[in-house]
């Protein structure tokens, strides 16, 4: 993996060229799971030093969640972001700030 940068774009004023805002470009990845999971063992193969943290979203389905985690864990991921204040998030399906924003919601899917 050689650009690990984050995304961001500049949101330019249209008359004077003046930046007024950043935007985070990457939101939902358009990639499959399975994609994102060979990608993963491929980053692990690769890096002998350091660690690989995984940024992951999902619904509010305990189910999914060890799903996700797990086939992380499997791929090689050693830590985790648990992403639960995207704006972009599904907010019918509990996801990102949608759930972040509910403590009991966020306690319950934390402790599992």
């Amino acid at each position: 993996m050689v650009n690990v940068q984050p995304r961001y774009a500049r949101l330019r004023s249209r008359e004077s060229g003046e930046i007024y805002g950043w935007e985070n470009i990457e939101l939902i990845s358009d990639r499959s799971f399975d994609i994102w999971i060979k990608r993963i063992q491929a980053g692990q193969r690769q890096v002998s030093r350091g660690i690989l943290i995984a940024s992951i979203m999902e619904e509010y389905n305990k189910d999914a969640w060890h799903e996700i985690v797990g086939r992380c864990e499997e791929a090689g991921v050693d830590a985790f972001e648990l992403n639960m204040s995207c704006p972009h998030g599904l907010p019918e399906r509990k996801m990102g700030a949608a759930m972040g924003e509910n403590p009991d919601i966020l306690e319950e899917v934390c402790g599992w």
